[in-house]
């Protein structure tokens, strides 16, 4: 039998835009308390976690790495002209991949593809890993795969386009974020979801909003934003505003880190305590005990 490649849920493209000078990252765990440091082809990835079954029962190791290969090279593309301009607030339609690749990032995460086993052994469902796997992997990466695919067709059908975050991300604000000196952090949370929406708000009370600071218990489409860190000088601030809002480096960094569920990550020659950066030892703190939470109640 043959070896499953590595697969890695955080793409390489934006990891090696934080790595220090010796290319490597500094590695804070989440998801238990350990601090290392790694080369981004060893962060951020599952042995065999792509892997499938065919409707002949032979595994498929390919497939999905092909089609997500695909996305992360046009999504590299835009990431690279837009950190290359002076843009202060984007169209999506300049940069209609970036939603795509954060869609794929959520539906793709080890924390959401853990909850969902969990749930669908709770349920009763039976099944060796490759095939609780493959049903997992169907119904999440698959199908943002393939809306971004027919999202390219012109005269496609609308429904076979949709992918509910990324009609989420389009219709919020984008301003980026550009500070002079490198402040910013990257975690597994890509796309990190913070707050929730002032229209939203009497909805929850003050225990339900500190819970949605971590994007936890409110649905995307009432969260108050969205914080994308594309390099350690440039991060993307998605919210529904008529109006550019700034947000500090600090500011990305706590929802980076409140974000994360495996790790949040690091130039290997920066040190803490860097206030710059923010109280980041506190956050991975504060955020290692919601993940505790985050796993006990799962």
């Amino acid at each position: 039998m043959s070896i499953p490649k590595k697969h890695h849920f955080v793409p390489q493209m934006l990891l090696r835009n934080f790595t220090g000078s010796g290319g490597s990252l500094r590695v804070f765990a989440i998801d238990r308390d350990a601090t290392y440091t790694s080369k981004t082809l060893r962060l951020g990835h599952v042995r065999g976690g792509h892997a499938r079954l065919r409707p002949d029962g032979s595994p498929d190791r390919e497939f999905f790495e092909h089609w997500m290969s695909d996305l992360e090279g046009a999504a590299a593309n835009e990431i690279a002209a837009l950190v290359s301009s002076s843009q202060r607030t984007i169209d999506l339609d300049d940069y209609p991949t970036l939603p795509w690749l954060a869609s794929l990032q959520h539906n793709r995460s080890r924390a959401l593809m853990g909850y969902l086993k969990s749930r669908l052994e709770a349920e009763g469902m039976t099944g060796t890993e490759l095939e609780i796997q493959t049903a997992i992997l169907d119904v999440t990466a698959r199908q943002v795969l393939g809306a971004w695919e027919a999202s390219k067709e012109a005269n496609g059908d609308p429904k076979d386009r949709w992918d509910s975050m990324v009609g989420i991300l389009t219709r919020l604000r984008c301003d980026v974020m550009r500070y002079e000196e490198p402040r910013l952090l990257i975690s597994d949370g890509f796309a990190a979801q913070y707050g929730v929406a002032p229209k939203h708000a009497d909805k929850y009370d003050s225990t339900g909003k500190n819970w949605a600071k971590h994007g936890i218990g409110v649905p995307q489409h009432q969260a108050a934003a969205f914080t994308i860190p594309l390099t350690t000088q440039v991060a993307l601030h998605f919210h529904d505003g008529r109006q550019r809002k700034y947000l500090s480096a600090q500011q990305i960094n706590q929802r980076t880190i409140y974000a994360a569920r495996s790790f949040v990550a690091m130039p290997s020659d920066w040190t803490l305590p860097h206030d710059p950066l923010g109280d980041v030892a506190g956050w991975i703190q504060t955020q290692r005990f919601v993940r505790s939470m985050i796993a006990k109640n799962a």
